[in-house]
């Protein structure tokens, strides 16, 4: 809803017409931490139609957004780095991904299942990838990482609680689903999780962001989510620590010194 509502009010402003009062919703509870790690990765991908399992893989190596990985073509591919062209990243800024041992093995393979008349690196049997969303939550929930609920029954607190069998099917309503309400892991967890990994191997923010194509700490900061809420404890408990030591260190100098001459 706030991206439709911010899209009118940019409108507005373009068209240079007087904009009504246009409230946001608030997001300050919706920032996603949804994290995989290598094993996960790779289950998932096993799961996966062929033609979707590298693109899975690539997303978790790279840390790109999938909307750019599905529009790389074999043209951008020159020695050892992939050219990302502004055309097609989000913030219209070109980039480069570097190719390290796992990518080209993900390469090799998008080589070997190359249409000869089509360019791009992910495809299916020469098609565009359009939708793979159904094909990633059939995945994750085959894998413990996600679930299906019935898109009626609810709780007392308006919550979507009746988690559907395999066949689909609402165990409290018995009705039967074709396209369910979708809970748990998505694709774009990956580029979250490649964050994570990338500054918590050692690398500073600033080498991780190149990597990532992140332009700013803040939303870096905000994708990695970068310490876990023991870690962030811990920190403040570091914090308080230090305060208590300067604290008691401003009582002993202030305490006169033995020999020193009082008046």
């Amino acid at each position: 809803m706030n991206r439709s509502l911010q899209l009118l009010k940019q409108a507005y402003k373009v068209s240079k017409l007087t904009a009504p009062e246009i409230k946001l919703f608030d997001e300050s509870d919706n920032v996603r931490k949804g994290k995989l790690n290598e094993m996960e990765v790779n289950r998932l991908a096993a799961s996966l139609p062929v033609y979707l399992a590298d693109v899975v893989r690539f997303a978790y190596e790279t840390g790109a957004r999938v909307g750019e990985i599905l529009k790389l073509e074999w043209g951008y591919v020159r020695g050892g780095v992939i050219y990302v062209p502004g055309t097609i990243t989000k913030n219209g800024d070109p980039r480069q991904i570097v190719i390290t041992d796992g990518i080209s093995e993900i390469l090799e393979r998008r080589r070997a299942a190359r249409a000869e008349t089509y360019n791009l690196i992910f495809h299916n049997e020469g098609n565009a990838i359009i939708d793979y969303r159904k094909a990633w939550h059939s995945a994750c929930v085959v894998n413990g990482l996600g679930r299906f609920y019935c898109r009626v029954c609810r709780d007392d607190k308006g919550q979507h609680d009746s988690v559907l069998d395999a066949e689909r099917k609402c165990p409290k309503c018995g009705r039967k689903w074709e396209v369910p309400r979708y809970e748990g892991r998505i694709m774009h967890d990956l580029r979250r999780s490649a964050a994570y990994e990338l500054w918590k191997s050692g690398s500073s923010k600033d080498d991780c962001m190149a990597v990532t194509g992140h332009q700013t700490e803040s939303m870096f900061d905000r994708y990695a989510d970068l310490f876990s809420d023991a870690e962030k404890q811990a920190r403040q408990r570091q914090v308080q620590d230090r305060r208590r030591m300067w604290r008691d260190e401003q009582i002993i100098s202030a305490m006169p010194q033995p020999g020193a001459q009082t008046n």
